[in-house]
């Protein structure tokens, strides 16, 4: 990872995508059961190995693993681990954790976690809001490079929104507008069915396979976003 770090970012970002399409499912499969007790240096590395792969938007292997059930209880797990902490290795940090887990609740589904608010549960988000409270505060945190505490504080930022509006909207919608904003989104934008045909009348960008999909996303978010869109 040290030796790639020396990379420009656009190769990096070729090299992480086809990592992505070769052995996401592997590291997946491979971290979930290792235990913390005597496996902790694996499940920091892994982890982190996730943390460095580019953006969903611009990462179809990783966009649709996070759409699809495979990703479930994968966001508890790496909250988890976070919370208790992580040993640090370069090129990641604490603030590509937090990108890591912002991609978990954004394009996750809600339903993944136990109140259908977010991809985290309840309890977990709670202890992993003090833990960033807890870093933020630290003597140490103007050390930490700029873009790393500017993630830390986005990350605090969405958990206190998740907790202050109703349901599961927020994500919701915000996972609905990040997938209408894919060049090229061919996928239906509620159930990933590749056969979508139907286009949106209104904003031309996202796609629907059937008038129901097309009802669910507008009743879970579409119609505060369409506007947008258009414009």
């Amino acid at each position: 990872l040290n030796a790639l770090a020396i990379l420009p970012a656009p190769e990096l970002d070729y090299i992480y995508t086809a990592f992505s399409a070769k052995y996401l499912a592997r590291l997946e499969s491979s971290l979930r059961p290792l235990k913390r007790e005597t496996q902790r240096k694996a499940i920091s590395t892994y982890i982190q190995i996730l943390s460095l792969l580019p953006d969903p938007e611009d990462n179809p292997y990783l966009r649709k693993f996070l759409q699809s059930s495979k990703a479930a209880g994968l966001p508890n797990l790496v909250a988890s681990n976070f919370v208790q902490g992580i040993t640090w290795l370069r090129p990641s940090g604490p603030g590509q954790i937090c990108t890591l887990l912002i991609h978990f609740l954004f394009w996750c589904e809600t339903s993944l976690g136990d109140d259908n608010k977010a991809s985290i549960d309840k309890a977990t988000r709670d202890a992993l809001a003090a833990r960033l409270a807890d870093i933020l505060t630290q003597p140490g945190i103007d050390r930490l490079p700029e873009l790393q505490r500017v993630e830390l504080e986005r990350l605090e930022g969405i958990l206190n929104a998740i907790e202050h509006m109703p349901g599961g909207h927020y994500l919701q919608s915000t996972n609905n507008f990040l997938k209408g904003q894919i060049q090229g989104q061919e996928e239906c934008l509620v159930c990933m069915d590749e056969d979508a045909g139907m286009l949106c009348s209104q904003c031309k960008t996202v796609k629907f396979c059937g008038k129901k999909c097309q009802l669910k996303a507008w009743k879970s978010g579409h119609k505060n976003r369409c506007w947008m869109m258009v414009e």
